[in-house]
């Protein structure tokens, strides 16, 4: 997955798609009142070993050093992806931040349903439930690496849709957000990277986002991008996520973050800059 496989006009098509269905999903979720029938359905029966060990893992990966550590992994030199990175989750944190502050709605464990959750992890409280950040991380880095996905391979794109879903479902199952969060989260997500590519379909935008892609491919760009997920690794390790039973999994990601940054670092060495690219994929027909 080395470079941005898809037409970015349909790309923005599924992705505006997808955003407008989970966005009125979550709406519709919410004014109906069916927040709190949902989220008592999901903590029906305590959790066992395994299923704390299952969405704590799976919860974690909707973390912001997760997702920067994957989807630079995933952009193995091309640069097109990993300048994409950046813009794509400045997006996502005004479109998280700002209705947090706005809407200040109490999360689950801050309300009289408390006592019938069955919280896992630490249990988080406070107004600032609407939309669940990791839910719009989480479908932010589904959608960068769906561009990833090379063509003629559907199924891969369907299971990295999957597991956003997942990642945005464990943080109702956690007790940290409501469906209605999750459901908008996760359309903000989605947004975030339409937004990005509508910006670089032209003018200013294109310009800017193929100087950083060239900038990425180069031999120095390529080692920054290393220490970047090195870095990514020591920030994901030092974090207080709030979930003990998910470190394996922390650590496996810290690992591959390690692993893909070695190996980026010989390849510049050895190979200096890659060839040169397409700054902007061929419309695909």
């Amino acid at each position: 997955m080395s470079g941005v496989q898809v037409s970015p006009r349909r790309a923005l098509a599924w992705l505006g798609a997808g955003a407008l269905v989970l966005l009125l999903a979550g709406l519709a979720v919410h004014v109906t009142g069916a927040n709190a029938a949902l989220l008592l359905l999901a903590h029906a029966e305590a959790p066992s070993w395994f299923s704390t060990l299952a969405w704590s893992s799976i919860t974690v990966l909707g973390l912001g050093w997760c997702a920067l550590i994957l989807v630079l992994a995933a952009d193995r030199g091309a640069g097109w992806l990993a300048a994409l990175l950046l813009p794509s989750f400045l997006i996502g944190g005004l479109l998280t931040h700002a209705p947090k502050r706005l809407l200040a709605m109490p999360r689950p464990a801050s309300t009289e349903l408390a006592s019938q959750m069955h919280v896992i992890g630490e249990t988080f409280r406070g107004p600032v439930s609407m939309p669940s950040g990791h839910s719009v991380t989480a479908m932010a880095m589904v959608a960068l690496l769906c561009l990833a996905v090379p063509p003629g391979r559907p199924a891969w794109r369907v299971l990295l849709l999957v597991a956003g879903a997942l990642m945005a479902a464990s943080r109702v199952v956690v007790g940290a957000h409501w469906p209605a969060d999750v459901l908008v989260g996760s359309g903000l997500g989605l947004l975030s990277v339409a937004l990005c590519l509508a910006a670089i379909q032209g003018g200013l935008g294109q310009r800017l986002h193929a100087s950083l892609a060239r900038r990425i491919r180069s031999r120095n760009g390529q080692r920054c991008v290393a220490l970047a997920e090195v870095l990514g690794a020591a920030g994901l390790l030092a974090e207080r996520h709030g979930y003990p039973a998910a470190q394996p999994m922390v650590i496996a990601i810290a690992v591959l973050a390690c692993i893909s940054a070695i190996w980026r670092w010989r390849a510049a060495r050895e190979a200096g800059a890659q060839p040169p690219l397409p700054d902007v994929p061929a419309e695909r027909t």
